[in-house]
């Protein structure tokens, strides 16, 4: 038990049954009636606000009769301009490259258990999942967006646009999707299957 670390036999559970600590009652694992469905729908909203939030133009900037408009990779590439390559390394990987990679193998990893068919590999993507869900920083990103949009905007206009609306929707969508997906699910309709 995460709670108390009391330890317990696994016993197998049917969807929607759900196992308890015996001494402090808390949550030890469980299996949602449609967390699954949850993951792959909400994922598929991620994969599709990403490429919005990418592709469409995030912010623009007037100061003086000059303006200026951004999208998320224009960051990266105001950085690699300046040779601070490390760090547009680091935020290219956080705020791309992860949510990018992670959605995918979370979408690969799920159907396979929704399907209870075990796809080649699948080990290997629901265990990738879990490590690029560690480095993906999306929240990071958008706190600095903030912070820079409020300082920018006592000295310019700054006008938000579909791209940034697409990136907080994003970070939304991601979160219930991380939320919703229960990896012991997973892992166990995988133990089921063929």
């Amino acid at each position: 038990c995460e709670s108390c670390d009391q330890l317990h036999q696994r016993l197998p559970l049917r969807r929607s049954e759900k196992a308890l600590g015996l001494r402090c009652g808390s949550r030890l694992y469980g299996s949602s009636i449609d967390s699954l469905e949850r993951t792959l729908a909400l994922n598929l909203a991620a994969l599709a606000l990403l490429f919005v939030a990418n592709a469409a133009l995030f912010l623009h900037v007037s100061l003086e009769g000059q303006a200026q408009a951004n999208r998320i990779f224009s960051g990266v590439a105001d950085l690699l301009e300046f040779d601070f390559v490390p760090l547009a390394a680091l935020i290219f990987f956080t705020t791309m490259l992860a949510p990018l990679a992670k959605i995918p193998v979370t979408l690969y990893a799920g159907s396979s258990a929704l399907l209870v068919r075990r796809f080649p590999g699948v080990a290997i993507a629901m265990r990738a999942a879990e490590v690029l869900s560690t480095w993906s920083m999306l929240e990071v990103y958008l706190l600095a967006v903030l912070v820079t949009v409020g300082k920018l905007s006592m000295m310019a206009s700054v006008d938000l646009r579909i791209g940034s609306y697409a990136f907080f929707a994003l970070i939304l969508v991601s979160t219930l999707a991380n939320s919703a997906l229960e990896t012991e699910a997973v892992w166990s309709r995988l133990e089921e299957s063929p």
